[in-house]
Order: C-alpha cells, then sequence, then structure tokens
C-alpha cells in the first residue's frame, strides 16, 4: 500500500488507497485510534507525536476532521508541458531550468525560510513530487500568468494535455 503523510500548521495529510467517511463520535474514536496504529506502524516518533498533538487539539476544540484519500498525482503529459515551457521562460529571463522551476514553486506555493550552515535559506513549501493533478495545474498556471506578466507567451494546455489520466 502506497503511504504519505505531510503536515502544515495544523493539518495533518495522510494519503492512503481508500476513502473512509464517519459522522459518529465512537466511529470517529475508532478511525482515529486506527491512524494513530496505523501511523505508528509506519511513520517515525517525530511524526507520530506531531499527528497526537493535532487529533488532542482537534479534541479539545472540536474540530477534528480526518480525511483519508486516494492521491490524483500530476500526470505526465502535464509534467511534459511544464518543463517544456518552463525551460524556454527560463532562458528568456537568463535563468537556469531549476532556478526558474524554484521561482514557480515559490509563487505557487509559498516559502519558507530555513537556516543552514551556508545561512538563511528560502525553500518552497511544497515540492512538485508531491503534488496532486490539481495542484501541478495550479503550477501551471501560475507559469503561464507569470510568463505573460513578463512578456512571454505560453500557450495555455491542450484539454487532453492538462487533464488526461495517464
Amino acid at each position: 500500500m502506497n503511504r504519505t503523510f505531510s503536515m502544515s500548521n495544523d493539518k495533518v495529510t495522510l494519503s492512503l488507497n481508500k476513502y473512509v467517511r464517519e459522522n459518529d463520535l465512537e466511529g470517529t474514536q475508532r478511525l482515529t485510534q486506527a491512524l494513530c496504529n496505523l501511523a505508528t506502524t509506519n511513520f517515525g516518533n517525530e511524526t507520530v507525536t506531531k499527528l497526537m498533538d493535532v487529533i488532542k487539539h482537534g479534541w479539545e476544540k472540536q474540530q477534528l476532521y480526518i480525511t483519508v484519500s486516494k492521491k490524483v498525482s500530476r500526470t505526465r503529459p502535464q509534467e511534459s508541458y511544464y518543463r517544456k515551457w518552463s525551460r524556454g521562460f527560463a532562458e528568456h529571463c537568463g535563468m537556469t531550468p531549476d532556478e526558474m522551476h524554484n521561482e514557480m514553486l515559490f509563487k505557487t506555493f509559498g516559502t519558507i525560510e530555513v537556516e543552514t550552515k551556508f545561512g538563511w535559506r528560502k525553500r518552497p513549501n511544497k515540492r512538485s513530487v508531491n503534488t496532486t493533478k490539481q495542484e501541478y495545474g495550479e503550477l501551471i498556471e501560475t507559469l503561464i500568468r507569470t510568463a505573460a506578466e513578463m512578456g512571454y507567451d505560453i500557450p495555455p494546455p491542450k484539454r487532453s494535455e492538462h487533464n488526461d489520466e495517464n
């Protein structure tokens, strides 16, 4: 089974391959316990601690929503379209393709600053490898909009390129 786990602020995203919904308190508690057991079995102590903290505060505030859903990853045509046009736009701007990709990630998903041995560095809140089809579409839209603002014309993607499941 494919599993991913990510956290930001008070939101936990645990992606599995099934969809489950519980509305009653007892069912929600069972689901919460099952997710904690799953996290304990499959993820590190720091992740489990964060998960437990979010669950605890969610129960205290009576605002706990647990969503487990199948992730629809970006499509190959989306990635090909993005790489082709971001490479051209990077050249237009005098940047490398990697520099342009990071700029688009910054604009689309925001940034965080982290301290390293080389000083403070800006990093994107999310990398494209972990994006859904919809999020990758937002990355493409950001590229098109930013390029247009800077006088570089990128044609809109063909429907089949942007929405193809295969």
